[in-house]
């Protein structure tokens, strides 16, 4: 319980730190990505701003309603709604309807005022489908059209190729050139049938074509709403009431756009900046200095730099921007002043920009200096207060920690050596194991490679494992049993079923075999499936009525898997079919030439198979593949004398050596070795296993023991 403890507090610590410093990293970039792509969709740069939002994507990929960012600061996180605004924009509409469904899914969207005019976007999109939908049908008409008009023996070619011009025209959405196309063609042949119906088309398709565009043209007022949304998240109160007076002069109803002027208008106040309660439609607000609009910073940050990106404007232009870092302009690795200047010298009045700034260990005072091109010159200081913490392995928490994590887990090992060893007193520790097969996979040992080889050549074959008998293979065949249980193959789907023979009459093999393959797929049959073998007794249960009853249930497992099906028969102790009749054996070989055969496979392990029979047919064991059990690699066997006590006993290198000289390499006779070992030395109360220890129990041992 102890144990348990100290290792869950160690972890406890660890798990807090790493999670602590990468939920501030996490925090720190993904809402600079942020408020990045919400100024871009402000100046309409789409590009810009679907890089920066599919990055804040990487760093948070879950949205957010009300999501904290520095300092106990809250901002709605809606990354796929504005990724929405963006492919709109850009006249991608697929992708729009995708993110604008991904927002809804999420629902962080539906708390927030832009659910309004998210609803407003789809209803567009969905009204446009439509529309382009009618489009084609209009064009396929066009299509029928030119064709009764070519099987009409009347019409000339100049037709044709009017025709043919028109649909091109159509094709490219030169609604206007189609239109003057139709007037030469019904000029040319004033009696066509088909014009009529050809003028009722060109109707119906300038018609959509017309309330497409209305549809995107609508973009526009929502591209000013959005501009005044993102001016106002960036505390760009003057530039937000610009935007959203515009959107009242073009749709005075348009989503709450009257509300959204009352914000602005109380935050302006608050800020104490004059403006007119109502502006005519070219008016601008005349300032004296520059105004800087810096979206909120954190109070403290762990990097050595912080990325500045905020926004600037100015009645007649701005000339330039400067920094100063803790008193000193800030400069670049030439020693040369790093300034900030318009992208575009013809509208200089409001432009983004974007630094990192190095910052100091300890307090960082930076001041960002704006100046505008006016004869008198004017500037505007932003100041901002930042803390640059030291690094955590410099803090006296990182000391502490450290230390008390090395502490605790030098407590939890030797709490644990001195656990297992007092459990391994009390309880009579004995890992190894002699005589039963070997189920547990910590205690099989050397046998991984001949495991791996068995399975991939179950796809096609059969198999044959054969050696001296305490090799290990029946502990092969149960370690094969739960590999296969476990497998997980993109192709086959394995049901393994262990059959023992031992001790198994002629009479009664085919009901034995067939019980203990029911009872290996008992998870996959009911109580109710029916089989001839819970009609019949074993003895009188033959080879017609295991062929029907095993087909039955292939058929039955097949039906349960889109894999291929792969029954494994993990027959042990096969020598028992030396002593039945050839007729028993010839029949066992028919079940596995038969047509449900391909989802049939078998393991069998024997020690001696009979290799000759009086009639000519061949052996059932002649199709399948053998592979020999030996014993185990030298270096394997030493791990497995070693491993399972280690912390618990300890054995000299040359006690190691000569247990794995006398045991040959194999398994069985290891274990059996050690178990006798171990008793010893539990026996008379010590750890450690010299050499003196293994001689005595080989004298312990029969000369007759068997390998």
């Amino acid at each position: 319980m102890i144990q348990s403890t100290s290792i869950k507090t160690i972890l406890f610590y660890l798990l807090f730190f790493v999670g602590l410093a990468s939920q501030l990293y996490a925090q720190q970039h993904w809402y600079n990505f942020y408020t990045n792509a919400l100024d871009a969709v402000g100046r309409t740069d789409w590009a810009e701003a679907l890089t920066e939002m599919e990055n804040a994507l990487n760093k948070k990929q879950i949205p957010q309603f009300r999501a904290e960012t520095y300092a106990m600061q809250e901002i709605n996180y809606l990354p796929f709604y504005w990724l929405g605004v963006v492919y709109y924009n850009q006249g991608d509409f697929e992708k729009a309807r995708e993110n604008f469904d991904k927002s809804l899914q999420w629902g962080a969207v539906k708390k927030t005022d832009q659910l309004t005019v998210l609803e407003n976007y789809r209803g567009n999109l969905a009204r446009m489908s439509d529309l382009e939908e009618d489009f084609a049908a209009a064009r396929r008409t066009l299509e029928n059209l030119q064709q009764s008009a070519n099987k009409r023996s009347e019409s000339s070619e100049a037709s044709t190729t009017k025709w043919q011009e028109i649909r091109s025209a159509i094709s490219r959405n030169e609604l206007d050139r189609a239109s003057l196309l139709f007037q030469e063609l019904r000029q040319e042949s004033p009696n066509d049938p088909s014009l009529a119906a050809m003028e009722n088309l060109l109707q119906r398709l300038n018609a959509t074509r017309r309330e497409i565009d209305d549809i995107r043209t609508s973009g526009e007022t929502v591209r000013m709403f959005e501009q005044g949304l993102s001016a106002f998240l960036n505390g760009d109160y003057q530039n937000a009431y610009l935007q959203f007076q515009a959107v009242r002069r073009s749709a005075p109803d348009f989503r709450d756009v009257n509300g959204w002027l009352r914000r602005t208008q109380s935050e302006i106040t608050a800020a104490g900046i004059q403006l007119p309660e109502s502006l005519p439609p070219d008016t601008v607000i005349q300032t004296v200095a520059p105004v800087i609009a810096l979206p909120p910073l954190p109070g403290a940050v762990s990097d050595d730099s912080i990325l500045i990106s905020a926004s600037v404007r100015d009645d007649q232009g701005i000339d330039f921007i400067e920094f100063t870092i803790n008193g000193e302009v800030y400069k670049d690795s030439s020693g040369n002043v790093v300034r900030k200047t318009p992208p575009d010298s013809l509208d200089s009045r409001q432009f983004s920009f974007r630094e990192s700034l190095p910052l100091v260990t300890g307090k960082n005072r930076i001041v960002i200096i704006a100046y505008d091109i006016d004869a008198v010159r004017h500037s505007d200081a932003y100041p901002i207060d930042i803390t640059r913490k030291p690094p955590f392995y410099k803090t006296p928490l990182f000391f502490y920690s450290l230390g008390f994590l090395l502490l605790a887990a030098l407590l939890a090992v030797g709490l644990n050596i001195h656990t297992k060893r007092k459990i391994a007193f009390v309880n009579r520790y004995n890992p190894y194991i002699a005589g039963a097969p070997v189920r547990n996979p910590k205690m099989f040992y050397g046998r991984e490679i001949l495991l791996r080889k068995i399975i991939n050549t179950l796809h096609n074959n059969s198999l044959m494992i054969f050696g001296p008998r305490r090799i290990g293979k029946t502990s092969m065949l149960h370690q094969l049993k739960r590999r296969l249980e476990k497998e997980k193959d993109r192709e086959y789907f394995y049901v393994p079923v262990y059959i023992d023979l031992q001790g198994t009459p002629e009479e009664k093999f085919f009901g034995v075999m067939m019980h203990d393959i029911i009872e290996g797929c008992e998870a996959y049959l009911t109580d109710d499936f029916e089989l001839r073998i819970k009609e019949k007794p074993q003895d009188s249960y033959g080879p017609r009525d295991f062929s029907a009853d095993i087909k039955r249930i292939l058929e039955h497992l097949n039906n349960l898997n889109d894999r291929t099906l792969k029954l494994v028969l993990l027959i042990d102790e096969v020598d028992e079919l030396n002593a039945y009749s050839e007729r028993a054996n010839q029949r066992l070989r028919s079940i596995f030439m038969k047509t449900f055969a391909e989802n049939l496979v078998a393991v069998m392990s024997g020690s001696y198979i009979k290799k000759q029979w009086e009639s000519e047919g061949s052996p059932w064991y002649n199709f399948f593949e053998q592979v020999e059990v030996g014993g185990i690699d030298r270096e394997i066997a030493e791990a497995l004398v070693r491993e399972p006590v280690s912390g618990i006993y300890s054995y000299d290198e040359d006690a190691i050596a000569e247990i794995v000289d006398y045991s040959q390499c194999v398994p069985y006779r290891i274990q059996k070795l050690c178990v006798n070992i171990i008793s010893n030395v539990i026996h008379e109360r010590r750890r450690h296993i010299t050499r003196e220890d293994v001689e005595k129990a080989k004298q312990a041992m029969p000369e007759s023991e068997e390998i």
